[in-house]
């Protein structure tokens, strides 16, 4: 395992985040520490001077004018941590609850909370020990800080002795460590499902090849790539290039189409989208890492607590969203091209020949039709959840359903790679394939002829699809 993660000597980057959350050890930056102390020098020092803050001397929420009692000020922490803990759904794993605690871990050493550095320290302890045996709900946040999510996180370390000094409850509680945290560990799985799209259309072109006239590569050229730009596309096309690299596509004697369907031959513009969007998702993530969220903030320069609304993750929703609507592209694009394949494979389901059921289309298209109504925002959703807390981004659901946008599209991409597997299969050609994309095909035509049901052979092919080593077993 790679090295302890330092945290606070700079923003935490996404790749941290997933690092922590997979098991890394933590290490704080003592310049952190500094800071950490020196916001909490200016807590102490407001609190001292008697003025009304929110959190600090103020309930919060729709009781925001109501003052604290200086004999309220410790209890008033156990209270707002219970009152928090309104979180239901499902429990979060392992890694989740890991990247959770890690992300609200590198927010804090950002020095915007102005929390003791005995919080921060119990916290990292947590990831030291037993993290995973914390509760955590999955829903309840509405993208406004993940309140719910974050409470029995802290309830968690009162249980193992932490005592909360006044503003450390709301303080803790005000960041969207989850919605941050996950992302980190979204936008990783996302990366595999950009190479699962390539590598499904390289396995389509050369299928096609075989029995037809499709598989024109001029789409995929680099000269068609330089007459439009754009980073996502180039990238795709030039991972299909690789990947098709000296098999059966460039058999000079082939006959070949003028054109390919519009979904192999916009292959790269569509899945290259979604790979920019990705892009634009780490780069919200990193901001939101390198960010002090809290309300309010503490403002080491003015030595004052500014209320905020950097809380707002609304920027963040909207990078989930817009992914959700690339990849429903993606997936239709891929439903497309597997009409494509079972169309080459009538002539061998009719003489027998076939073992890839032809239903196992309908499944594509049944994802397809659930991925088309994840696309729809959901950011959009009003609510009012007080006086005050009038509107939300709405970023956890985002979050949620973008996941679940991902597992569909990598079922229907399975489903592709396996119709192309079938006719490689069936042409007996996978040495005819280019190099690097014969073993992942070699694979896929193994789980083929192992005789699994279907919905296994889907979830096998799409772990294979989108793994870097794609004929590791699964």
């Amino acid at each position: 395992m790679a090295g302890p993660v330092e945290l606070g000597a700079d923003p935490a980057t996404p790749f941290d985040i997933a690092s922590i959350a997979a098991g890394a050890a933590v290490s704080l930056a003592p310049a952190a520490l500094v800071r950490v102390r020196a916001a909490r020098d200016v807590v102490e020092r407001t609190l001292a001077s008697g003025a009304s803050v929110y959190g600090l001397t103020t309930r919060l929420g729709s009781g925001r004018d109501e003052r604290l009692a200086d004999d309220e000020l410790i209890a008033y922490q156990r209270q707002v941590v219970a009152n928090h803990r309104g979180g239901s759904g499902p429990l979060l794993p392992p890694t989740e609850v890991r990247a959770v605690i890690a992300a609200r871990l590198a927010l804090l050493l950002n020095g915007g909370s102005g929390v003791r550095v005995e919080v921060i320290e119990a916290l990292a302890r947590l990831l030291d020990a037993d993290s995973a045996a914390v509760d955590v709900p999955s829903r309840g946040s509405v993208g406004a800080a993940d309140l719910a999510l974050l409470a029995p996180v802290l309830a968690e370390l009162l249980e193992r002795g932490l005592d909360l000094a006044p503003q450390e409850a709301a303080a803790f509680l005000s960041a969207n460590a989850y919605s941050i945290g996950v992302g980190c560990l979204v936008a990783g799985e996302l990366d595999g499902l950009g190479l699962a799209a390539d590598r499904a259309v390289a396995l389509t072109l050369q299928a096609a090849g075989l029995h037809g006239t499709g598989g024109a590569i001029s789409p995929f050229s680099v000269a068609v790539q330089q007459a439009r730009g754009g980073v996502g596309q180039a990238a795709s096309a030039a991972r299909i290039r690789g990947l098709i690299a000296d098999g059966n596509l460039f058999d000079s004697a082939r006959e070949v189409t003028v054109q390919d369907p519009l979904s192999v031959r916009t292959a790269p513009q569509v899945t290259g989208a979604f790979l920019e969007r990705v892009d634009a998702l780490r780069t919200e993530l990193s901001l939101e890492l390198a960010a002090r969220s809290e309300n309010p903030v503490v403002d080491i320069t003015s030595a004052s607590l500014v209320s905020g609304g950097n809380f707002a993750a609304l920027p963040l929703t909207l990078a989930l969203e817009t992914l959700r609507l690339a990849l429903a592209h993606v997936a239709a694009a891929s439903e497309r091209r597997i009409a494509v394949l079972s169309e080459l494979q009538r002539p061998f389901r009719a003489a027998g020949t076939s073992v890839l059921p032809g239903l196992t289309w309908y499944g594509a298209a049944g994802a397809l039709a659930e991925i088309r109504q994840l696309a729809a925002p959901v950011s959009l959703g009003a609510t009012v959840l007080s006086g005050v807390e009038d509107t939300a981004s709405f970023a956890p659901t985002a979050l949620q359903l973008l996941r679940r946008s991902a597992e569909l599209t990598r079922d229907v991409l399975a489903i592709e790679a396996l119709h192309a597997a079938e006719l490689v299969r069936l042409d007996d050609a996978s040495s005819r394939l280019g190099a690097a994309s014969a073993p992942l095909a070699e694979a896929l035509i193994a789980l083929l002829e192992s005789g699994v049901a279907s919905d296994e052979l889907v979830a096998r092919a799409g772990i294979r699809l989108s793994k870097e080593d794609s004929t590791a077993g699964d």
